[in-house]
């Protein structure tokens, strides 16, 4: 299918809602954490997918998650929207996008021109303090410049004093990235949205997602209970095809 046979195909509904995955930005350098050349073929996903595993790490040998960080920071640091983001930020543009709910946390929805976007497994460069849960969002260039940083400091007690120095809060506390790590539940709020929207929906988009990660993956299936229409796009395996009313690899 041609963005044009889909654009034309789309705009014969009220009210559309993607929902997109990892897939959708390997076009922009960013490899899926689970495909070939991801991070979980070089970390392992249950000890670096998980907050405390990374404080362990971080505690007893910075310098491993400091290489971690710098490998997933730089390579989405440095990624730039492709075709299917400002597909979609063109179709919010033109009224036919609602909304645009997302299992990415690389900010590139945003980069390429949508307003409404839904983080569900949060962003990248937008931090919170987990003692007054004041948010505050950095730059590409600031996050890099603090990971080079880090990089470029020997010795462990020197690596956790500047960690703790760029982290702390006015209250005290320390900030940490909106990340949703394995284990950790879904921001209520956000994903309330999603659920809403979905709902809403007559068409529902899946973007690069395999939909094997709960609860991500149930939302297609709200969508579909409310009576929506389902057009899966993927180049790979997805969970999505087998409800899909229709299924396609060809946008990537």
């Amino acid at each position: 299918m041609k963005y044009e046979e889909l654009y034309e195909f789309v705009k014969k509904f009220k009210y559309v809602v993607a929902l997109t995955g990892a897939g959708i930005s390997v076009k922009s350098g960013i490899p899926t954490f689970r495909g070939k050349g991801g991070l979980w073929e070089k970390y392992n996903p249950e000890i670096y997918g998980t907050l405390s595993g990374l404080t362990k790490v971080f505690l007893f040998s910075p310098s491993k998650v400091v290489n971690f960080a710098f490998e997933f920071g730089e390579t989405i640091c440095n990624a730039k929207p492709n075709k299917i983001h400002f597909f979609l930020a063109e179709l919010e543009k033109k009224g036919n996008l609602k909304s645009v709910i997302t299992q990415n946390v690389d900010n590139l929805h945003q980069k390429a021109g949508n307003k409404n976007v839904i983080e569900i497994h949060g962003n990248f460069f937008r931090w919170f303090c987990k003692k007054c849960r004041k948010e505050e969002i950095f730059s590409e260039d600031e996050i890099m410049e603090f990971l080079k940083n880090l990089k470029s400091i020997k010795g462990r007690k020197n690596l956790i004093k500047k960690y703790y120095e760029f982290t702390k809060c006015e209250c005290g506390g320390h900030l940490r990235p909106s990340i949703v790590f394995f284990g950790e539940l879904l921001p209520e709020k956000e994903y309330r949205k999603a659920e809403e929207e979905v709902k809403k929906c007559d068409l529902i988009l899946t973007i690069g997602t395999s939909g094997v990660v709960a609860p991500a993956s149930t939302l297609p299936l709200i969508a579909k209970e409310n009576g929506a229409k389902l057009i899966d796009i993927n180049p790979g395996e997805s969970s999505f095809k087998n409800i899909a009313d229709f299924s396609t690899p060809s946008l990537f």
